[in-house]
């Protein structure tokens, strides 16, 4: 039944509804009219509106994941590798309400959890290893603690999801994740990355 088309469109449409307007005000009522679709065929495929929320949660991880995985393989170096990142996650969060993931911790733990464990290993992992890369082409400065930086970096983006420091109201999510990312990429270069990078015009508005 995971197969159903009607199964993938409802997965679809919950994430688009969920980035855009977060999970807590979103009804099962509010997805059902969004899709044209009734609550009871709603509710053969998911238990309630946390199951929605956790298998929402998982499809976008999974295909995010392939996505990453992807752009490693294409990538020809450090810098490649994470530029070609910084693209692809700023188009994500174009439409990301920065509500949402505070609602997902604070509502959902077990949505949550899930979230923590792939950010924590799979992302924590990535970014040591384009550390350790660039480091080794001389693109990263050499003095750099690949595990540190991760670390920093993980953790970072809870900065930006702060509501009390940036408040929906007053900041767009997509500006200060696109400063985020070019406080984290010109941190971490040498003198021969600055130059690679200075011809990429990621961080302009």
């Amino acid at each position: 039944m995971k197969d159903n088309k009607q199964y993938v469109a409802l997965l679809s449409k919950s994430r688009e509804l969920f980035m855009r307007h977060g999970v807590k005000s979103l009804t099962m009522d509010e997805i059902a009219k969004q899709m044209g679709m009734s609550k009871k065929t709603i509710y053969q495929f998911v238990d309630n509106k946390a199951d929605l929320v956790k298998l929402t949660m998982q499809d976008f991880l999974g295909e995010e994941r392939k996505l990453i995985e992807g752009i490693l393989e294409k990538s020809g170096n450090s810098i490649e590798e994470m530029i070609s990142m910084i693209e692809y996650w700023l188009q994500v969060v174009q439409e990301f309400n920065a509500t949402t993931l505070n609602e997902v911790q604070k509502y959902y733990p077990e949505t949550w959890k899930m979230y923590n464990e792939y950010r924590f290993n799979f992302m924590l992992g990535l970014i040591q290893n384009n550390l350790k890369k660039g480091i080794g082409e001389g693109y990263y400065r050499d003095n750099l603690d690949a595990d540190v930086i991760a670390k920093i970096y993980i953790l970072g983006v809870e900065i930006l999801l702060n509501q009390d420091m940036f408040p929906a109201k007053q900041y767009t999510f997509l500006n200060i994740y696109r400063e985020f990312l070019g406080y984290h990429l010109r941190g971490i270069v040498s003198a021969e990355g600055l130059k690679y990078i200075d011809g990429h015009n990621l961080f302009k508005s």
